[in-house]
C-alpha cells in the first residue's frame, strides 16, 4: 500500500469560484422528489452530482445540484416551462447526450459524459456560501479555468445576499478562503 496523502493537491470544499470548469456527470437521479415547499406538494426534482476533472487546482471537487421540474398541477411530470427542465436540457445538450423523450434514458446516457460548467462568483444564502451556475457548455467550446488577466474566464458576477459579513471565496489554487474584496489580488499572486 502506498501511504502517500496528496495534501496540497486535494481541493477542499465544493464551492467553485467564478470561472469555467470541466466536469464528468457522475449521477443523475431522476426519481428524487422535493419535500413540497410552500405548497406542500412534493414535486419531481432530479438531482445531479458532477466531479471536476479540470483544472488541477479544483480537480476532484464535487458539484451537486437539483432541478424542480414538477409543478403543483403535474407534480410527477417534467413540465417544459420550469427552470429545472430548461437546466436539464442545457446539461443534456452540453454533454452531447443523444436526444430522447424518456427522462430516465436521457439521464442514463448522460452519466459518464463531460460538460463545462460556467460559474459566477459564489453566492451566500441562509445555508452559507454556494456555487452559482451561470450556464453549461460543450467541452472544447470555452477555455477552462482562469483567463490570462487572472480573472474568471467568461466573467459573470452574481451579488451575494448580504449577511452583514463580506463573503469568503475559495482560492482555486491553494483552496484557502479569502474575503471577496481581496480574492482577485490573492488569486493573481498565488502559486498554489
Amino acid at each position: 500500500m502506498n501511504d502517500h496523502f496528496p495534501w496540497d493537491s486535494i481541493f477542499e470544499g465544493n464551492v467553485f469560484p467564478a470561472g469555467i470548469f470541466m466536469f464528468e456527470i457522475e449521477e443523475l437521479d431522476v426519481t428524487n422528489m422535493s419535500k413540497g415547499g410552500d405548497s406542500g406538494i412534493p414535486k419531481l426534482m432530479p438531482k445531479s452530482r458532477f466531479r471536476c476533472v479540470e483544472p488541477d487546482a479544483v480537480k476532484g471537487g464535487t458539484h451537486f445540484d437539483q432541478y424542480v421540474v414538477g409543478t403543483d398541477e403535474n407534480p410527477e411530470e417534467v413540465n417544459n416551462g420550469t427552470f429545472g427542465a430548461k437546466a436539464l436540457k442545457a446539461i443534456f445538450v452540453a454533454s452531447q447526450t443523444p436526444k430522447g423523450t424518456s427522462l430516465a434514458e436521457l439521464a442514463m446516457n448522460a452519466v459518464g459524459n463531460r460538460v463545462l460548467i460556467q460559474f459566477g462568483e459564489p453566492t451566500e444564502d441562509d445555508w452559507g456560501l454556494k456555487s452559482k451556475v451561470i450556464t453549461y457548455h460543450k467541452v472544447g467550446d470555452r477555455e477552462v479555468g482562469m483567463n490570462k488577466r487572472g480573472g474568471p474566464v467568461g466573467g459573470g458576477a452574481a451579488k451575494a445576499k448580504s449577511s452583514g459579513k463580506e463573503p469568503m471565496l475559495p482560492c482555486p489554487h491553494c483552496g484557502n478562503l479569502f474575503p471577496k474584496s481581496k480574492y482577485n489580488e490573492h488569486v493573481n499572486e498565488c502559486d498554489g
